[in-house]
């Protein structure tokens, strides 16, 4: 087996077993099949960006399609399916769609719960934007067990 794919798997395991122990300490078993994730720190870390120069101030919305975001539960294993919906004013820099699609695309793999998704991928959008106007992360997860779950972080609501 190659070295890195090897690499790969030891640390997707370690890491599944390292959650399955914390969620342990709680009480809570897994429902359904184990899968194998991956932490979130093995997410795409870079985000391209291009200069905003105009002093015009816009609002710039980006939204995945339904389907095209996805990471993994780290309770049930299963697949969480949801729309990204990022909404900012920039203020130096605007992000570049394509890099921006293989960041959210290199969610699927991660195991983190919905609320943690969030936060990270808002943390990550504005240290590339650094300085917007104001930066919204909303993240609509598919209803799972008849709940439907929606995530969002507003800078402007920050302290």
């Amino acid at each position: 087996m190659d070295a890195s794919l090897e690499h790969k798997l030891q640390e997707a395991a370690e890491h599944t077993r390292k959650a399955l122990e914390y969620m342990a300490r709680f009480g809570i078993k897994p429902e359904g099949k184990v899968r194998l994730f991956l932490p979130p720190e093995t997410r795409q870390k870079t985000i391209d960006r291009i200069p905003f120069p105009y002093e015009e101030r816009q609002v710039v919305v980006y939204e995945t399609e339904p389907g095209e975001f996805s990471a993994v539960c780290p309770f049930s294993g299963l697949p969480d399916y949801g729309v990204v919906r990022i909404e900012y004013v920039p203020g130096s820099w605007i992000l570049e769609l394509k890099s921006l699609k293989y960041y959210l695309i290199s969610w699927r793999d991660i195991g983190v719960y919905q609320e943690e998704a969030t936060a990270l991928i808002y943390r990550d959008l504005m240290q590339h934007l650094e300085d917007p106007e104001y930066l919204v992360v909303t993240t609509i997860y598919n209803v799972r067990g008849g709940i439907k779950t929606t995530c969002t972080i507003d800078s402007r609501a920050q302290g």
